[in-house]
C-alpha cells in the first residue's frame, strides 16, 4: 500500500524533475502527460472502496468500523439562512477528514497496475498524478498513448472520471517531436509550462517562470503587511515576514532552485524589501539589515534547504530510493581512500545548465565539504542546529566550521 509517511511534494517534483532532466541531457525528448481528475475526492464511490480496502488485506472489525464510517452520510447546502433538502452522500472520502485522504490513496494504488511499459513513470501524490515516458520514436509516443487509454479505462472501471479539458501534456526537449495525445476521441490540450504541486514548471526545464510569480505573490503579501500594520518593531516586522512572506518564496525551492543572477536578485529584492519596512534601520546596508533582524540571505538559506534534503534523503527520512539520485566513492571501488572513508558523493558529468544546476548535482560540492562528523549527525535537528550555529552556508565561515568539528 502506498503511505505518505516520509513522502512530500518537494520529493514527488524532485523525483520527476530529476527523470526530465537527466533524459534532455542526454539528447532524448521527454513527454509529460498531466492528468486531472474531475472533483477526485467527491466521486469515490463507497461499494468500491470497501473493495479495495478488503483486497489490500483490511478485514474484520476494522473494516466493519470503516463501512459503518461510509454508511448514512447526508449533506445539504445553506446559504443566507436558507437552506436545501438533505441529500445522502453515496461517494467520496469526505473532505477536510483525517481518514479521507489515507482512504483516497488506498482508492487509486493499483493505478500503476494499468501501466505495463518499463520505460514510463507515474508520479502520484494525492489526486496530481502524471505519467511521463522518453520519446525516441513513434512507437514510443504510441506506448505513452496506450498507457493513458489504460488509465481512462480504469477510471471508468473504478466510478472516477478525468476531466479531458483539463488534462495537459508539455513536451520537454528541444528536439522534441511533439506528437499529439487524445483522450476519448478528445486531443489533449499542449502546454508550454504548467503548474504542479504549486511549482510552475516549463518545458525548458528553466526555473525562471516560477520565480517571476513566486516574485509577484511575495510582493504582493509584502504590499499588504506594509498598509495593514501599524507597529514597525524590528521584531515585528521580522515575525511577520518569516510567517507570511518567506514560506512562499522556499515553498519546495529544492525543485526549482534559481542558479541565472537575475532570478536569484529578483528573489532576494523581496527580502530586502520587507527589511526596509522597519524604519530603525531602513538606511543601513542589506548585510547589516539581516545581522540586526537575524536572518540570511535567501541564498544561503536555499543552500542550506539543499544539504538538509540531502542529509534526510541518505540517512532515511524520506522514501525514495538514494541510488537513483547519487553515486558514492564506495561504489566505484573497494579500495579504502580518502573519498570512500568519507562517503563522498560523485559527481556527474553534465552538458546542460539545467542538468548542471539540478538538484543531485549542484549539492555535490556543499554536502561533500561538510565534515564527516556534521554529515553522521545522530537527527535532522542536530544536523540543522549545528550548521546553523556555524554558519556553514555561508562560504566563508568554511574554516571555522572545520575547527569547530576538530574541537567538538
Amino acid at each position: 500500500m502506498q503511505s505518505t509517511e516520509r513522502k512530500s511534494c518537494t520529493m514527488n517534483l524532485l523525483t520527476y524533475l530529476d527523470e526530465v532532466t537527466s533524459a534532455l541531457d542526454n539528447g532524448v525528448p521527454y513527454d509529460v502527460i498531466m492528468i486531472d481528475f474531475c472533483r477526485a475526492f467527491d466521486l469515490v464511490p463507497f461499494k468500491h472502496l470497501i473493495r479495495k480496502l478488503e483486497a489490500h488485506g483490511i478485514v474484520g472489525e476494522l473494516l466493519q468500523w470503516l463501512s459503518d464510517w461510509t454508511r448514512n452520510r447526508a449533506q445539504r447546502v445553506v446559504l443566507n439562512g436558507v437552506s436545501s433538502s438533505w441529500v445522502d452522500v453515496l461517494s467520496s472520502v469526505v473532505q477536510g477528514s483525517v481518514l479521507g485522504p489515507v482512504l483516497f490513496i488506498v482508492f487509486i494504488n493499483d493505478i500503476d497496475l494499468e501501466i505495463h511499459d518499463p520505460h514510463i513513470k507515474m508520479f502520484k501524490y494525492a489526486d496530481d498524478s502524471k505519467l511521463g515516458r522518453p520519446i525516441r520514436s513513434e512507437s514510443d509516443a504510441a506506448a505513452l498513448q496506450s498507457a493513458l487509454d489504460n488509465i481512462v479505462r480504469w477510471s471508468d472501471r473504478w466510478g472516477m472520471d478525468i476531466h479531458p479539458m483539463k488534462t495537459q501534456v508539455i513536451h520537454f526537449g528541444f528536439n522534441n517531436r511533439r506528437h499529439a495525445y487524445t483522450m476519448n476521441g478528445l486531443k489533449i490540450a499542449e502546454v508550454s509550462s504548467a503548474k504542479d504541486l504549486g511549482v510552475i514548471v516549463s518545458e525548458s526545464c528553466k526555473p525562471s517562470e516560477h520565480v517571476s510569480e513566486t516574485v509577484r505573490k511575495a510582493n504582493g503579501i509584502l504590499a499588504q503587511l506594509n498598509r495593514t500594520i501599524v507597529s514597525r518593531d524590528k521584531d515585528i516586522v521580522t515575525r511577520l515576514y518569516k510567517v507570511f512572506v518567506r514560506p512562499i518564496i522556499e515553498s519546495a525551492v529544492p525543485a526549482w532552485c534559481p542558479w541565472e543572477r537575475q532570478d536569484i536578485n529578483a528573489l532576494e529584492k523581496v527580502q530586502r524589501r520587507a527589511t526596509i519596512l522597519i524604519p530603525s534601520i531602513g538606511k543601513l546596508e542589506y548585510d547589516e539589515r539581516l545581522k540586526i533582524c537575524k536572518l540570511t540571505t535567501l541564498e544561503e538559506r536555499r543552500r542550506r534547504g539543499d544539504v538538509l534534503e540531502v542529509f534526510k534523503m541518505i540517512n532515511g527520512f524520506t522514501n525514495i530510493d538514494v541510488s537513483s539520485f547519487f553515486r558514492f566513492c564506495s561504489q566505484r571501488h573497494d579500495a579504502a581512500t580518502r573519498s570512500v572513508i568519507n562517503k563522498l558523493i560523485v559527481p556527474e558529468k553534465c552538458h546542460l545548465d539545467i542538468r548542471k544546476y539540478f538538484f543531485t548535482n549542484r549539492i555535490m560540492k556543499h554536502w561533500n565539504e561538510l565534515p564527516l562528523e556534521i554529515r553522521e549527525a545522530s537527527s535532522v535537528n542536530s544536523f540543522k542546529n549545528v550548521c546553523t550555529t556555524i554558519g556553514f552556508f555561508a562560504t566563508k565561515n568554511m574554516t571555522l566550521l572545520t575547527n569547530f568539528c576538530t574541537h567538538a
